[in-house]
């Protein structure tokens, strides 16, 4: 499957070299700092999985093929209008740290490089959802409406999740949390409309108002208005246009690769199986807690990392823990499967199959992203075109031999990207350790 329809983003919830040791409180250690975390994240991606089925359920099968459409398309037009930015500020500010007046200098420059990539890559979603949501007969008033909503929601996500980078960097993660469970609220709260009015622009129209109450809290709660005029502005913005420059072909690239599944049938298939594909998909949002344990608390710790075995030793236990509790979840989904999708509701009954092969695709894709965090937080950076070139190629080959006519065939297809990229950031990871000796 695609990545699964990012329940983060639809509530909106935080997406992702600092040289400052990580803050951790004193009381109880880190024990008792990851028990607080990963309550407060249970209950936040708890009220937005509860959002999540609300929408399945309430929508009726054509309007949720168009939400779904829709909510691909945000998370496409996050990772575009992106490339590369969030890492570089990321990179930047963590060396400058903690030396404020400098950083809010960066954050200048992060935002006015953002505003000119959203302008670009803003419209060119726009007109790529207005052409998926016609193949999908939504009538052109409903599709100019569904995706000015899903580009300003991306506009809000792109500003909350730069200003982010300043609470994870001083590991206040519950201010970050409190804001996005804050937000999740605030849609939860929204959505009862949909009981009136059971629409897709509806479901937008709440995560739009959450998108923008939690980019607002966070911009109060920063002030970005203290700034070093003596920072060398230019060899900043000479280390944005690098990484954007590195990241533009795979950005690009991924994030097609990342919602094939979404874009093959929405165009070349029916709104049933769109729908059928977006309805499974929110099981797999059962897997962002952990996700956001691993994005928010370990990643940013093991950027830190000086010792070699530390850093082997660091990799190696993160990427086993991720692995045994995604063999218990598709473990879970191949004895239960009618109990998840009783979650769902009448309308995606039966397809058993189809969940545990959804899943499956899922979960290579949040390995993908995990090994791919892993390797960036490090600047393990391996050139695009391999993994461009390979999975192209492996594509083409199966083309040859199955037709694209089936909800399984196309996440089948699809599921090559994430098995090749795997394969790359582990090679890449262990020269990279080779290296170290």
């Amino acid at each position: 499957m695609n990545r699964p329809p990012d329940a983060g983003r639809e509530a909106g919830a935080c997406s992702l070299n600092a040289v400052l040791p990580a803050v951790v409180p004193k009381t109880g250690g880190m024990t008792v700092f990851l028990a607080k975390f990963f309550s407060l994240e249970v209950l936040l991606q708890g009220i937005n999985f509860l959002c999540g089925i609300w929408v399945v359920k309430t929508l009726a099968v054509q309007e949720y093929a168009w939400y779904t459409i829709a909510v691909t398309l945000l998370g496409a037009g996050s990772v575009l209008c992106d490339i590369g930015v969030g890492a570089a500020l990321m990179s930047v500010a963590g060396k400058l740290w903690p030396d404020r007046a400098k950083i809010n200098t960066v954050f200048a420059i992060a935002f006015r490089t953002r505003v000119k990539f959203f302008l670009v890559f803003g419209g060119v979603v726009f007109a790529v959802g207005l052409l998926l949501l016609s193949k999908s007969q939504s009538p052109l008033p409903m599709s100019v409406c569904i995706m000015g909503l899903v580009v300003l929601i991306t506009y809000f996500q792109l500003n909350f999740d730069l200003m982010a980078v300043l609470p994870k960097l001083e590991q206040s993660l519950s201010v970050l949390q409190k804001m996005t469970i804050s937000g999740a609220l605030t849609r939860l709260v929204i959505l009862s409309l949909i009981l009136v009015s059971p629409h897709a622009v509806t479901a937008l129209i709440a995560a739009l108002i959450a998108m923008a109450f939690q980019a607002y809290q966070i911009r109060r709660h920063y002030d970005l208005s203290n700034k070093d005029e003596g920072l060398a502005v230019e060899e900043v913005k000479q280390e944005f246009a690098r990484v954007a420059k590195r990241q533009a072909p795979a950005s690009i690239y991924f994030c097609i690769q990342g919602q094939l599944n979404v874009f093959l049938l929405s165009y070349f298939g029916s709104s049933t199986q769109v729908a059928q594909l977006g309805a499974l998909g929110r099981i797999a949002a059962l897997l962002l807690v952990v996700q956001a344990v691993f994005s928010y608390v370990l990643m940013p710790r093991f950027s830190l990392l000086k010792d070699k075995a530390e850093i082997r030793r660091k990799y190696l236990l993160q990427v086993g823990l991720f692995l045994c509790i995604i063999a218990v979840f598709l473990g879970a989904a191949a004895l239960v499967p009618g109990l998840m999708l009783k979650i769902l509701g009448g309308k995606y009954s039966g397809l058993n199959g189809e969940l545990l092969l959804i899943l499956t695709s899922a979960s290579l894709y949040m390995i993908e992203g995990l090994l791919y965090s892993l390797n960036m937080s490090r600047a393990w950076i391996v050139p695009s075109w391999i993994q461009v070139v390979t999975t192209l190629g492996f594509q083409a080959i199966l083309l040859c031999f199955m037709p694209i006519d089936t909800m399984s065939r196309v996440v089948v297809f699809s599921s090559i990207s994430p098995v090749i990229s795997i394969c790359v950031y582990v090679i890449s990871a262990t020269m990279h350790f080779g290296k170290m000796e």
